[in-house]
């Protein structure tokens, strides 16, 4: 099981690198990972609801990718909100 986990991780990550690739390498505002996330989310929905395997598979990365680019995005902030605290 250890090893299905790894692999759908690379998958994210690399779907991640894709993403960086097509639209570029701009920070994003959490609302805006949350929206396209969700909307992915539709998509994965309806996939699951046709019963297409390769389009869940598709659409699953393409939900997980934004959330991990939202956790990281958060992660940033926390840290910048932190540093600008022990400036003061």
């Amino acid at each position: 099981m250890r090893e299905f986990h790894q692999q759908f991780l690379d998958w994210v990550s690399t779907q991640v690198e894709l993403n960086r690739l097509v639209h570029g390498n701009a920070r994003r505002a959490p609302q805006e990972w949350a929206m396209i996330a969700g909307t992915h989310m539709g998509h994965l929905l309806e996939a699951v609801l046709q019963d297409d395997p390769e389009r869940i598979q598709k659409e699953l990365l393409h939900v997980a990718a934004p959330l991990l680019e939202l956790h990281c995005e958060l992660q940033r902030r926390a840290v910048e909100e932190r540093q600008l605290a022990l400036a003061f």
